[in-house]
C-alpha cells in the first residue's frame, strides 16, 4: 500500500516543462493568498476562508487550495473543518506532505492522538529531513507521555535544522517532563538566542526557572517578556503569577490590570485574578473570577481547578472534590494515565484495586488518611508510593501491598509480579468518594506508625536531660508553592520559642548545619541536628514520633506529624492553601494539630507567641496533646 502511495507522489513530481511553469504560477498564487491571510485581521481571515470554501465547493480546486483551506481553518480553530479540507486534498494526492502534516496537527489538537501519530509518521516518511514534521510528530509523543521518544524526535529536528526555535523549545518541554531542569533551561536560552523577540521562549524560560527554584531570575525574564511586541496578556499573567509566589500582592494586582488592558478578561487573566483574590483573603471576589471564566468556557481546567481549591479552602467538600477532578486536565497534570478501569465506589470484594500516588510527599500523606477506609472493602489493595514513603506505609497499612515506585518512571515494568489490576484510583480522588462532608473526617490518633524500636532509641537520646523534646521545622514548599509566604529563618522561629527547659531538635528537610551553628553562636541556643539532610521519611517519622511536640510551618513535616498523631503547632500564613483551611484552630485532617494563623502577611509574631503558649500547656499537661 505505502509503496503504491510513494509511486503516486513520484509520478506527480515528474512533470513536463509546461506543467512545471503552471505549477510555479499556482505556487506563487498560493503564496500570495497565504501572505494576505497572514496580514489580515480576524474578521477578514474569516471572510477569506469562507470565500475559498465556497469556490472549492463550486469547482474542483487544486490540492494546494484544499491544503490552504485546511491551514486557514486550523488557524481559526475550526478543527472539524480543517480535517475535512485536508482529507479532500489527500483524496487528490494521498502522499501530499503538507496535507498529511496538517491533518496530523488537526487531529493532535482534537486529542485523537493515535490517528495524529500515523499521519505525522507518514509525513515524516515523505520527507525524513523535514524538521517541522519531526517537531510536530514529537508533540504527539509528548501528549502520549512518551517523553523519551519525544525528546529524541526534537533532537533529530534540531540536527536537521539547528535554527528551529520550535524544536529547541519543545525539546526543553520534553526534558522538563522527566525532571531535567538545567538542560531544559539551556535549550530555552538557545531558542532565545535564535529569536530574541520570541515571547513564548521567554515565558517558558521564566516558568522553568521558577520550577528550578530560581524565582528572582524568573521574574527578570518575565519582566523582559512583557516588553516584547508579541507578548500580549500572557506575559502579564505569568508575571502576576510569579509576583504572587514572591509575596508581592500589589505588584501582582498591577500586572493583572495590565493583562486586562491588553486583551480583556481572557480566561487566563480571570484565573490569575482568582488566585490573587484568594491570596488577599477576598474569597467571594475569587469565586466570581473563577465562575466568570467558567461561564465563558465550562471546560476550562485551570479555572475549575482554581475554584476547587477555593471550595476546599472554605470546607465546601462535596463540590470542591468534584471540581478537584479538573486537576487531571491542567498542564502539567499531577495525575498519570493508568491503563485500567477506574473505581467509582462500586463493590470491590475479591477484586484488586491499585491506588497510585500523585503530587508531593505531603499530599500523599494527607490523602493516605483515606486508606484505612479501604480495609473494610475486602479487596486486594495495592498502594503505589515513592520509595521514600514505602517502608512507613507498609508498616502502617499491613493489610495492603505497598509498592515503591518513582512516578517519574512512566513505564509499567513495576507492575510485573503483581496480581491483575481490576480497578484503579488516583490517591487524590479518594476524598471525593470518602470525605464528601465534614462529618466524614474521622477523629484519629494517627494513621501512620513509626518504627517502635527506632522511636524508642531517639526518645532515650532526646530525654536524657529530662526535658520535653520539641521538634522544629521552619521551611516548607517550593517557589511554585509559595515557600516564601510560609517559611521563616530558624532564628525567627526560635524568637517565639522559649528554649528554657526544652530539648530542641531539627526536623527540617535539607542541609541546615550552617543555620544550627549560627543560632548556637549568635543566640546561644542549641538545636540538636536530628536527621538534618535528606532522610528517608520512615527515619524522620521515628524521630518525629519521639518528640513530645512539634512546632512547624506548613510543610511535609506538618503532614507527617499530623498523620503520626504527634501533638503539633502549625504556623499558617495569612494566605493559606486549601490543606490548612481558611479558618479554625483544629485541622479536620489531623486532630492532634493546632493551627496558629497570621493576621497580616509576613507577620509571624502573633502565631509564634501562641505557639510558645502552646508549648507551656504541653509541658504542664502532656496528655492533652497540646490541643486547646
Amino acid at each position: 500500500m505505502l509503496k503504491s502511495l510513494f509511486k503516486e507522489i513520484g509520478s506527480r513530481l515528474r512533470r513536463s516543462p509546461a506543467k512545471t511553469v503552471e505549477f510555479a504560477d499556482a505556487a506563487a498564487a498560493d503564496a500570495a493568498e497565504r501572505a494576505r491571510f497572514k496580514a489580515s485581521g480576524e474578521s477578514l481571515r474569516q471572510t477569506m476562508t469562507e470565500e475559498l470554501a465556497y469556490r472549492l465547493d463550486m469547482e474542483k480546486g487544486s490540492v494546494d487550495a484544499w491544503v490552504r483551506l485546511g491551514d486557514w481553518r486550523l488557524q481559526l480553530k475550526d478543527l472539524a473543518g480543517s480535517e475535512q479540507a485536508y482529507r479532500s486534498a489527500l483524496q487528490m494526492q494521498p502522499m501530499h506532505l503538507a496535507a498529511q502534516e496538517g491533518i496530523g496537527l488537526a487531529l493532535l489538537q482534537s486529542r485523537r492522538l493515535d490517528e495524529a501519530y500515523l499521519h505525522l509518521e507518514t509525513a515524516h516518511r515523505i520527507d525524513p529531513m523535514n524538521s517541522e514534521v519531526l517537531t510536530h510528530w514529537g508533540l504527539v509523543d509528548l501528549e502520549l507521555g512518551n517523553f523519551g521518544k519525544a525528546a529524541d524526535k526534537f533532537q533529530r529536528a534540531i540536527e536537521r535544522d539547528p535554527r528551529s526555535v520550535h524544536a529547541w523549545m519543545n525539546r526543553a518541554l520534553a526534558l522538563l517532563r522527566v525532571g531535567q531542569l538545567e538542560p531544559a533551561i539551556e535549550h530555552l536560552k538557545k531558542a532565545i538566542v535564535l529569536r530574541p523577540d520570541h515571547a513564548g521562549a521567554h515565558l517558558n524560560l521564566a516558568l522553568t526557572l521558577r520550577q528550578a527554584e530560581r524565582l528572582d531570575d524568573a521574574l527578570d525574564v518575565a519582566r523582559r517578556a512583557t516588553q516584547l511586541p508579541a507578548a500580549g496578556a500572557r506575559a502579564w499573567v505569568i508575571l502576576a503569577d510569579l509576583l504572587l509566589n514572591h509575596g508581592d500582592l500589589t505588584g501582582s494586582r498591577a500586572a493583572v490590570d495590565r493583562a486586562t488592558q491588553a486583551e480583556g478578561e481572557l480566561a487566563s487573566v480571570g484565573v490569575v485574578r482568582g488566585k490573587l483574590e484568594v491570596a488577599c483573603g477576598q474569597y467571594e471576589s475569587a469565586r466570581s473570577a473563577y465562575t466568570a471564566c467558567l461561564a465563558r468556557d465550562s471546560s476550562h481546567a485551570e479555572a475549575r481547578h482554581g475554584l476547587a481549591q477555593l471550595e476546599l479552602l472554605l470546607g465546601e467538600w462535596s463540590s470542591g472534590w468534584d471540581n478537584f477532578e479538573a486537576r487531571r486536565r491542567v498542564v502539567p497534570s499531577p495525575v498519570r494515565g493508568v491503563p485500567f478501569e477506574e473505581w467509582t465506589g462500586e463493590d470491590l470484594k475479591g477484586r484488586t484495586l491499585l491506588v497510585h500516588s500523585e503530587q508531593g510527599l505531603g499530599d500523599i500523606i494527607l490523602f493516605a488518611g483515606c486508606l484505612p477506609d479501604l480495609e473494610a472493602l475486602k479487596a486486594r489493595v495495592i498502594v503505589e508510593v515513592p520509595p521514600r514513603l514505602a517502608r512507613l506505609f507498609q508498616r502502617s497499612f499491613p493489610w495492603a501491598r505497598v509498592v515503591a515506585h518513582d512516578s517519574a518512571d512512566a513505564g509499567w515494568a513495576w507492575l510485573d509480579g503483581l496480581p491483575p489490576i481490576e480497578r484503579h484510583i488516583p490517591m487524590g480522588s479518594l476524598p471525593r468518594l470518602l470525605r464528601r462532608d465534614g462529618r466524614d473526617f474521622p477523629l484519629h490518633h494517627g494513621y501512620l506508625l513509626a518504627d517502635p524500636a527506632a522511636t524508642q532509641e531517639w526518645r532515650s537520646r532526646l530525654t536524657a536531660a529530662a526535658k520535653p523534646a520539641i521538634g522544629l521545622g521552619w521551611r516548607g514548599g517550593l517557589e511554585v508553592t509559595n515557600t516564601r509566604l510560609r517559611s521563616l529563618p530558624l532564628a525567627g522561629l526560635l524568637s517565639g520559642v522559649d528554649p528554657q527547659e526544652l530539648t530542641l531538635v531539627s526536623l527540617q528537610y535539607g542541609e541546615v548545619a550552617d543555620e544550627l551553628e549560627a543560632v548556637r553562636q549568635n543566640d546561644g541556643v542549641l538545636v540538636d541536628a536530628g536527621l538534618s539532610g535528606y532522610a528517608d521519611l520512615d527515619d524522620l517519622a521515628s524521630l518525629a514520633a519521639a518528640c513530645d511536640g512539634i512546632v512547624t510551618v506548613c510543610s511535609t513535616l506538618a503532614h507527617l506529624a499530623g498523620a503520626l498523631g504527634v501533638p503539633s503547632a502549625v504556623l499558617v500564613p495569612r494566605s493559606p492553601n486549601w490543606r490548612s483551611g481558611a479558618t479554625g484552630l483544629i485541622s479536620p485532617w489531623y486532630p492532634s494539630q493546632t493551627l496558629f494563623r497570621q493576621q497580616e502577611p509576613g507577620e509571624w509574631g502573633g502565631p509564634l507567641g501562641q505557639a510558645n503558649e502552646w508549648i507551656g500547656r504541653l509541658k504542664a499537661d502532656p496528655g492533652r496533646g497540646g490541643v486547646l
